[in-house]
């Protein structure tokens, strides 16, 4: 049996019963309608609160429906109607909870964005705009932007969350344009969003020509001692290193690209300093970067990233 027709066979409604189904439990152990999950898990739940989420449900519960007489009412449960739907049950457990009163004081965990993606996708299925809504706002945690900071941005392009995707936005600065890896999820969104996300990079990148003005308010970390001015060693001018932090600031317009320890080590090489100056440098360049966060903040948030959200 090949792997399509062995997945087919778990993931096919048609196909009763692999297993006896199993309620869900508490929570969803009271309501007056079951959801049954492609892996046959019992979900009840109230058809009020599914129709006040989801205008699919609510259009489905307003048409007339089949009595116990009917042919179509032997998918009953405890007197109850079955229906039967195609989301595993850890991707329905999830959805269910969003639909409940008490989701937005007491949220539902998302462990990745695996499986926020199937939460998404099951909440546009059913037509469940609000819960949408409420799951692209919670991407931009650190545990995902730090970790995916790509799919977090296609992700909120996609459902078109002006705020999140300028916070997945920024977030990427750090990395050169060229550093993020493809994901599935830049499917999802159009060529054009993609060449805007890069065209504001670039743009960042440039603007942070703009710190030249502000040296003498923001002197960069020295990266020699008297001992090393007085022996002769360092041989780079303070024209260069100024130089040189914009170039790293153009590529990676962030003040993370300051504390990149091959950068620092780079540096410090061509200043030629000391043994204890090299030391120093790590830490001399992380108190600098909290300070000069302020001033490139400052010039990210002049750049607008040219995104249509309408």
């Amino acid at each position: 049996m090949d792997t399509c027709t062995t997945l087919c066979k778990y993931t096919s409604i048609e196909d009763e019963p692999r297993q006896m189904p199993v309620d869900a439990g508490a929570p969803f152990d009271r309501g007056d309608v079951i959801l049954r999950s492609a892996d046959n898990v019992d979900f009840h739940f109230y058809k009020l609160l599914l129709s006040l989420a989801s205008s699919f449900f609510s259009n489905m519960f307003s048409l007339p429906q089949p009595d116990s007489l009917d042919g179509a009412a032997d998918r009953t449960k405890h007197g109850l109607p079955i229906i039967p739907v195609t989301e595993k049950s850890i991707v329905l457990r999830k959805l269910l909870s969003f639909c409940c009163p008490v989701y937005d004081t007491d949220v539902p965990a998302l462990e990745d964005l695996d499986i926020v993606m199937s939460v998404l996708d099951a909440a546009d299925k059913y037509d469940m705009k609000r819960v949408g809504i409420f799951i692209v706002r919670m991407i931009t945690a650190p545990r995902f932007l730090e970790k995916e900071p790509m799919r977090v941005f296609a992700i909120a392009c996609r459902y078109r969350s002006e705020a999140e995707t300028l916070v997945a936005a920024r977030y990427m600065l750090r990395f050169a344009v060229w550093e993020p890896a493809y994901v599935s999820e830049l499917d999802f969104i159009s060529g054009s969003d993609f060449q805007r996300l890069v065209k504001y990079h670039a743009s960042c990148g440039q603007a942070m020509s703009q710190l030249t003005r502000l040296w003498s308010t923001y002197p960069l970390p020295l990266l020699d001692c008297k001992f090393c001015r007085k022996k002769g060693v360092s041989r780079l001018s303070l024209k260069e290193y100024q130089d040189s932090v914009i170039d790293a600031l153009r590529i990676r317009p962030s003040v993370e690209s300051l504390l990149n320890p091959e950068w620092i080590d780079s540096m410090v090489k061509r200043a030629g300093s000391c043994i204890g100056c090299r030391e120093r440098a790590p830490r001399l360049f992380a108190e600098y970067a909290k300070e000069l966060a302020f001033p490139v903040m400052a010039i990210i948030l002049e750049i607008r990233l040219d995104i249509d959200f309408r």
